[in-house]
């Protein structure tokens, strides 16, 4: 097994605010009227808390000017919450930009991509990429809460779209996260957290969706290795007759596995993400599920 961090999990006796349903003494130390401040940690949680029952369809909900010790107080108090556990909701700090924002009932298109790696996964096998000891080694997931981020992202928390590591590693090796255009900035923001927050992340893969005139969805993939190098990838409209070996996604053996590669794999070995599959995926769940139609 991996060695663990210290940090990759809150210790279970540190605070955490108190359920909405009664209200606390804080709440009720006061009658005079408030001044125009802030909310307090315990007014976001409420806030939150009260309102995920409430919801239907996807929403996010977007907190901003929060610091780092209420962000992380209210990130840790949702996640011993069983109401965001029962909806599955995704929680995100990032102390950087003091943003908190929670995903609640993600789209069909959202989640899209999880098709799309255990498929490729199994293409993987059935090549002879991965042998029988690397598959079982092999931790893909999805929405694990990941802290103990470093600098500027001290106290910061994720949950990813989906992750994939080797064993239970300190931290994923490979992210994707994924958003309508509404939430592009933070994407953007998320791929900084990983990679700057982290020494860990190797690749991280956003999947950028934006809704169009007539039902239309165009989309695009960003690709940010460690370092610095970028490239993107078309999903829709699809690229007309694209160059052999360009309407893809590389991962190496050694971005996947990292420092728990196997003695005697070959390290730049290269595991293939085929972009037409990932189209073929979204353009079954836009038209069946979504009533969309790909640009």
């Amino acid at each position: 097994m991996s060695p663990q961090s210290p940090c990759s999990f809150p210790p279970s006796n540190l605070p955490i605010l108190p359920s909405p349903v009664s209200p606390s003494p804080r709440e009720l130390r006061s009658n005079t009227p408030k001044t125009t401040s802030p909310p307090s940690a315990q007014t976001i949680f409420n806030a939150i808390v009260r309102r995920i029952p409430t919801i239907t369809t996807f929403t996010e909900l977007v907190f901003d000017e929060i610091s780092p010790e209420e962000g992380d107080l209210i990130t840790r108090s949702l996640a011993a919450s069983a109401l965001v556990e029962r909806k599955n909701a995704r929680v995100n700090f990032n102390s950087a930009t003091g943003v908190l924002w929670v995903r609640i009932m993600p789209t069909e298109i959202h989640d899209v991509h999880q098709r799309w790696i255990g498929y490729s996964r199994s293409e993987w096998r059935f090549a002879g990429l991965l042998n029988q000891a690397e598959d079982k080694l092999l931790d893909v997931g999805v929405g694990t809460r990941f802290n103990g981020f470093t600098g500027a992202y001290t106290l910061s928390s994720k949950e990813p779209d989906l992750f994939i590591r080797p064993d239970t590693y300190v931290k994923p090796l490979i992210v994707i996260e994924s958003g309508w255009s509404e939430s592009w900035p933070r994407l953007h923001n998320d791929k900084d957290l990983w990679l700057s927050g982290t020494t860990e992340v190797n690749v991280v893969i956003l999947l950028k969706w934006a809704k169009l005139k007539n039902n239309r969805v165009s989309a695009t993939a960003e690709i940010w290795r460690r370092g610095g190098a970028v490239y993107n990838r078309a999903i829709f409209p699809a690229p007309i007759a694209p160059a052999p070996g360009t309407d893809i996604i590389e991962l190496s053996r050694r971005e996947i596995f990292g420092p728990l590669m196997m003695p005697g794999r070959i390290a730049t070995d290269r595991f293939i993400l085929e972009l037409q599959d990932l189209r073929d995926y979204a353009r079954e769940r836009l038209t069946a599920r979504m009533g969309l139609i790909p640009a």
